[in-house]
């Protein structure tokens, strides 16, 4: 499969609340997006509160999940989203208590989309 590169990227807002909650707002204007895999060092929660995303674990399909709902992800676990709606917003939100060096999210394993 070949990617491009969308030329309206998401909007991307970070939140630090209190007690170590740090969430991770990203809002899509376009079906079809990706957020590409990658994995955290614990569990956290994805949030979706508006539109519908297809979400792949350890590159298995997990399933198609419409707002509002939460999604469990687990630590060490790739995992990636395509949008299925427009608009789309995905809330990750994180314990960054379990973050080292000042960091707000621990990423455990990254990988990038190659495109054109």
């Amino acid at each position: 499969m070949e990617y491009v590169r969308h030329p309206d990227q998401p909007d991307i807002t970070d939140i630090r609340l209190v007690d170590g909650v740090f969430i991770k707002q990203m809002t899509f204007r376009h079906a079809g997006m990706f957020v590409p895999q990658h994995a955290h060092a614990y569990d956290h929660l994805s949030f979706i509160t508006a539109g519908a995303v297809r979400v792949w674990a350890d590159d298995r399909l997990m399933g198609e999940f419409q707002a509002p709902t939460p999604i469990v992800i687990r630590a060490r676990v790739k995992h990636r989203f395509q949008t299925l709606a427009a608009p789309t917003t995905i809330l990750c939100i994180h314990n960054a208590d379990r973050a080292e060096n000042d960091e707000d999210v621990v990423i455990h394993e990254e990988h990038h989309l190659e495109g054109v």
